[in-house]
């Protein structure tokens, strides 16, 4: 399923809050609710990334836990299976994937949530997904490596390829502390078929991340930096690299080894035709 090899690398989609912002106008609105009160919407963000060349589609359900969704006012298992269907419905045959983020609350002792009902929010999203058949699930934006480990822990219950990525600032640690070499010492003890980082920095400063995580496993290694820093500009977000940067920086990160690429927060389709283009 996964042809990892030097002839062969992975591209994954872009953003979808981006999208969602570039077309709802809002910052405020939580991406994962429109699976069910605008589900065209989401099948539009989806098709246009299956168009611009993508090899897989991430679900819009980043933040569809069961404390997010009831946040919310939404059943999480709704929005999951209502994400899967969406995504599978545009995706023309290609590989879908579970988008998982983090709880959004610190585990014990850092934070209220205990490792108990941790690993029972993370294994009950992924029983979904295993349930409707995604092809893998996507653990990212992971930043406390106590809380990577137990979703893993939670995934290894069920025989479905998983990649996990954790979010680094350009010094390469996590808000918490946590370094890559950390991250490789936790996803080797599970069964992991890609790592590596995503969301934090732009690509010119992932460029030295990935080259961490390169020399610390055999694992393949993906990448899904941001488009650079955003600026406010008219009440609208807007990064600093544009697509013909964003895309040199992914060639160079695949020069040295990287398998999966892809875009996470300002990148959009254009960002992922334009990598699309320069791979093919």
């Amino acid at each position: 399923m996964f042809p990892f090899n030097n002839n062969k690398v992975m591209l994954l989609d872009g953003a979808m809050g981006t999208m969602v912002q570039k077309y709802k106008r809002k910052r405020d609105i939580v991406p994962d609710i429109l699976n069910i009160i605008e589900g065209d919407l989401i099948k539009k963000i989806h098709s246009e990334y299956v168009d611009a060349g993508c090899d897989a589609v991430l679900t819009n359900t980043f933040r569809s836990n069961r404390l997010s969704m009831e946040e919310c006012g939404f059943d999480f298992k709704e929005v999951i299976k209502r994400g899967i269907d969406i995504a599978r419905s545009a995706s023309k045959d290609l590989l879908v994937a579970q988008d998982i983020g983090p709880i959004g609350k610190l585990i014990e002792p850092k934070g209220p949530i205990s490792k108990e009902q941790a690993f029972e929010i993370y294994r009950e999203q992924i029983k979904i997904g295993k349930e409707e058949g995604v092809d893998f699930i996507l653990i990212e934006t992971m930043y406390d490596i106590e809380e990577l480990d137990i979703a893993l822990n939670a995934a290894d219950y069920f025989n479905i390829p998983v990649f996990a990525s954790m979010t680094f600032n350009k010094e390469g640690s996590t808000f918490l502390g946590y370094t890559a070499y950390d991250m490789i010492k936790t996803v080797e003890k599970h069964r992991v078929v890609a790592v590596g980082a995503n969301c934090s920095t732009g690509p010119f400063d992932m460029i030295n991340i990935a080259q961490e995580i390169l020399k610390s496993t055999n694992i393949p290694v993906l990448v899904k930096p941001n488009a650079g820093i955003p600026k406010e500009i008219d009440g609208d977000l807007v990064y600093d690299v544009d697509e013909d940067e964003f895309a040199k920086y992914i060639l160079s990160m695949i020069d040295i080894g990287v398998k999966v690429v892809g875009g996470c927060c300002g990148t959009t389709p254009s960002y992922i035709k334009r990598i699309r283009n320069i791979i093919s």
